[in-house]
This record gives C-alpha cells, structure tokens and sequence, in this order.
C-alpha cells in the first residue's frame, strides 16, 4: 500500500525464510559526499531507536537470525535468514523493521563506523584487484557517480557527517522506494503481512 514492489516465492521444503528489502539506496546517490550511501547502511545494523549496538547484537544472537547489509552502485539492501517458527520469525522480523525504520544512528557508532571503513580503505590500497576495479570504474565512468568508489575515499570518508547520513536515510530509506523479495515455507498471506509490515 505504500507503493513497495513485493516479490515471493513459496518454498515449503525447509521451515527457513530469506526476506531481502532492496532500496534505491547505492553509492550512485552520494553526491558530493563520496561513501554516504555505504556509511548510511552499515550505521543500519549498529543499534536502534530502543536498543544500543550491543543489545541489538544481543537481541539479534536470541533468535538465531542472520542479518547481513552491502550496498552497490544502484542499490543498497538487507537480508534476514531465520526460521519460520513464529517464536524466532517475529522477533527477528521485528528487530530488520527497526533497523530500517528507527535506526540509532548514535554518534559513537558513527565514528566507530567511519574508522573501520578507513580500515578498510586502507587494506583495499594494497590489493592490485582492487584498486584495479576502482581505476576501471573512474575511466569507464568520469564525471558520474558509477566512477567513484561505492565505499568512499580516504579523504571522503572523515567529512561524512551525522546530518548527511539523517538525510541520506529519510530520503532512501521509504516504502516508495524499496524492493522485497520473501522466499521461504509461508503461504502467500503470511508473506503480504511481513511486507506490510515493513513497508510502514
């Protein structure tokens, strides 16, 4: 109802369930801050509106889920795997509707982010493949989005600030604006309640 597109596939043989909700949300949005995008969707799983990262993690262990992030050029994303039990299903369905729809956001987890993203850079300076991808990408595409890197620079990534990455969130991070794709042993009508419920 919130203009989302839901895709589901049935598939009874496992008692398991993948949900993955894919936003126009890539590094091809950053502008002029370079990493933006990145920096916005790893803050996602770094504690919520109610819970620290710690107790986010905590909560997370409790249901035995997996909940990953990445983001590309066109788009960002988040895929929960968890059992379809009910008691597992809804707290960890639960806690990937916060992540997106009340993420914390918390200052020190904003810092703590952006130095282990220039850790990161640091390490990817000393592959050959990597830094060959990176120079593919900037030749193929000058002056656009596609030709800087998806995960920022090391002088782009420090200038990221807690407004941009607010911003960036309330204006990617909308139902209008979102995929989600349900796969697992559920009928249909389960699967429409779960993509309602996070498309809010």
């Amino acid at each position: 109802a919130n203009g989302a597109r839901v895709y589901f596939v049935a598939a009874p043989e496992i008692p398991l369930m993948d949900v993955r909700i894919v936003f126009s949300a890539g590094s091809a949005r950053d502008g002029q801050h370079v990493g933006l995008a990145n920096l916005t969707n790893d803050l996602l799983l770094e504690g919520t509106a109610d819970l620290d990262a710690d107790a986010f993690n905590r909560e997370l262990g409790r249901t035995g889920a997996r909940l990953s992030n990445a983001t590309a050029r066109d788009m960002a994303y988040l895929n929960l795997r968890t059992l379809v039990d009910p008691v597992y299903a809804t707290p960890a369905l639960a806690l990937l509707r916060a992540s997106i729809g009340q993420p914390r956001f918390a200052p020190a987890a904003l810092e703590r982010v952006k130095a282990r993203t220039l850790m990161a850079l640091r390490h990817k300076a000393q592959s050959p493949a990597a830094i060959a991808d990176d120079v593919f990408y900037a030749q193929l595409y000058p002056a656009h989005p596609y030709g800087t890197p998806t995960d920022g620079t090391p002088t782009s990534v420090p200038t990221l600030t807690h407004a941009e990455v607010v911003a960036f969130h309330a204006r990617h991070y909308v139902a209008r604006n979102a995929v989600i794709a349900i796969v697992g042993a559920l009928d249909r009508a389960a699967a429409e309640t779960i993509a309602a419920e996070l498309a809010r």
